[in-house]
Order: C-alpha cells, then structure tokens, then sequence
C-alpha cells in the first residue's frame, strides 16, 4: 500500500486520475462548483436536530433508527436525498399533530424504504398501512405511450421477502400484484390520511389517483415523486391531468426526483 501511494506521489497525472476514478463514482459531486448542478450540504431541521430533546419530550414519532432504514439496500441513491426522509418526517409529525383519522398506503414500494417510515406511522397511530407493488419491477403492460421508451427491466433488484424483511408486519398488509388490480384486496369502505404515489409510468399513476383522491380524509397529504424530476413524464402527465379541474394545487418540494404534494380540502 504505502509503495503504491509513492508511485502515485510521484507521478501527478497518475495521482489527478486515481482520485477523479474515486470521484465518479460517488454519488454526488464535491467541490464549490458542485452546487447547481450537484450537491449542496443542508442543516438537519431543527426538531430533528438541535432540539430533538424538546421534540422527544413532545411525543415526537421520528427515531434516527428510521434513517437507517431509509438507507438500507438504496445507500447510493438515498443518502443523497435526505431532504425527502425528513420531509415525510414532517408529514408524519403534522398527522400525528392533528390527529388525522385513515389508513396508509403507498403505490409503488421498491426497496420498502419510504414504505419503513409509513409503517411507523401506521403502528404509532394505530392503522393499516396498505403496501402496493409487483416487487418484481415494471408490469411490461405499462411501457406505452409517454412511457414507451422505460426500460422494462428497471427496478427488479427487490423482492417481497427483502421488503418485508426491512418494514415488518406490525400494522403491515403487503398487496403484491399489478394495480389497480390489487386495489380490489383492500376494504371497500378504507379511507387514507397518507398515500405515497411512486410508480413512476402513467398507467398505474393514472389509477393510483383516481383510487386514492376519493378515499383521502380532508387534511390527507397525498405525496407524488418523480413529478418534476425530468425522467418520468408519465408521472408528471398524470398528476397534471388529474388536479387540472381539482381544488388543490400541486407544491413542489426540492427532493431528488422532484416530488410533490397536495392536502385534500
């Protein structure tokens, strides 16, 4: 090692490429220059962080065991985007907050790393949080029109058995299968305060809205990613389409892959 080190010592142009080898393959970019476009390094918000014992003493629902979970198996990806772990910190604060009555579900659970956090919520206050996916990737069915050029194969490196594994079962109903499909595997009477839309193409985004709006309690957050990320148009043509005659209106927040967000009146 140390003999390795001196050769790369001694020949600059060797040393300028080994650390520019490293660099790529980070997730992020360092450097001043790297904040537009790049990364940018944030305060934790301060319920989390410099008053975290105020919160604590509060009641609050947030644990930094939660963070580990919002990392495990997606490390590369969600490190670089904790400004999404704590704004679903903050959702599930203010519906702890005031109490808004309704089950949980997310379309669209990968990893089951958003889907941890849900069910923390759904165990603190005592619901269901409903967990619909293929947990095999993207149904071939759904690679049409806006969404025709996706590769298919995306998204397969999961499984019902490692989700489960990482959320648990407490407060859990795991629906595999193809939406809105499964949709018909849930009570017919359920009404949500939370639903997390993130399944990326059209179709299923198209029927997760069209299922959930309805059943969303007024104060509900209904939460879409990848709306404003430039990499899945299906989601952003189906959120747009769908609110254009609602009375809610899309907010932006600044996460990775651009999510959104409205309260049901």
């Amino acid at each position: 090692m140390a003999a390795k080190l001196f050769r790369l010592l001694r020949d600059p142009s060797r040393l300028r490429r080994a650390i520019a080898s490293r660099v790529r393959a980070m997730p992020f970019r360092l450097g001043l220059a790297s904040a537009w476009p790049g990364t940018y390094v944030s305060y934790v918000p301060d319920r989390y962080g410099v008053n975290y014992s105020a919160y604590r003493a509060r009641g609050g629902v947030m644990r930094p065991a939660f963070l580990k979970k919002f990392l495990q198996g997606n490390g590369a990806n969600n490190r670089g985007d904790l400004p999404r772990f704590y704004f679903l910190g903050l959702v599930i604060d203010q519906i702890v907050k005031e109490k808004i009555k309704g089950d949980i579900a997310e379309v669209g659970v990968y990893k089951g790393n958003t889907a941890s956090l849900l069910a923390e919520l759904a165990r603190w206050m005592g619901c269901t949080a409903y967990l619909l996916d293929t947990f095999q990737g993207f149904s071939e069915k759904d690679i049409i029109g806006v969404d025709a050029h996706v590769n298919a194969n995306a998204f397969r490196d999961t499984s019902l058995a490692a989700v489960r594994a990482l959320v648990g079962d407490q407060n859990v109903r795991f629906l595999p299968g193809y939406f809105p499909e499964t949709a018909a595997s849930m009570p017919g009477d359920a009404v949500f305060s939370l639903v997390h839309i993130d399944c990326d193409l059209y179709a299923p985004f198209h029927a997760a809205l069209h299922y959930f709006y309805p059943r969303l309690m007024p104060g509900g957050f209904l939460i879409m990613h990848d709306y404003s990320s430039l990499s899945w148009d299906g989601a952003e043509k189906a959120a747009d389409e769908f609110f254009a005659d609602k009375p809610e209106k899309l907010i932006p927040i600044p996460d990775k892959s651009g999510t959104v967000v409205v309260r049901k009146m």
